[in-house]
């Protein structure tokens, strides 16, 4: 009988049933559009609901910071689709992918709930 490392054991029992993995995989296709369209949202809205210039600039900063954790995000991703980090850096992933889901609403809540600048002068920073 051959002896089997222990590395090998362990991912055999790792290895969920095939029932599992549809209902693991139709959780991630879940959040990754939700996630998907939370960031889509995000950067439509950035460059939309602007009040003045310096507003479009911070805005499209924010936008820009979403985007490439976005981009580290997705190429984490991309290892572990391709089975080169461990199973548990899946934990990684969940919390990357909550947290950028919290940005873009904070992001979101910011862009819409803002009141506009009124002062008088451009590039005041104080209301009157």
């Amino acid at each position: 009988m051959p002896q089997t490392d222990s590395a090998e054991d362990a991912a055999l029992l790792s290895t969920p049933a095939p029932e599992t993995r549809f209902k693991m995989r139709v959780a991630h296709v879940i959040l990754t559009l939700v996630v998907a369209g939370a960031v889509a949202t995000t950067v439509i809205s950035a460059v939309v609901f602007h009040t003045d210039e310096k507003n479009l600039i911070a805005n499209l900063f924010f936008a820009a910071t979403v985007f490439l954790i976005v981009v580290s995000q997705a190429v984490m991703l991309f290892w572990y689709a391709r089975g080169e980090l461990d199973p548990k850096f899946r934990y990684y992933l969940y919390f990357g992918a909550v947290s950028i889901l919290l940005m873009c609403i904070s992001g979101n809540l910011f862009y819409h709930l803002s009141p506009p600048c009124t002062c008088p002068t451009p590039g005041c920073a104080t209301p009157p």
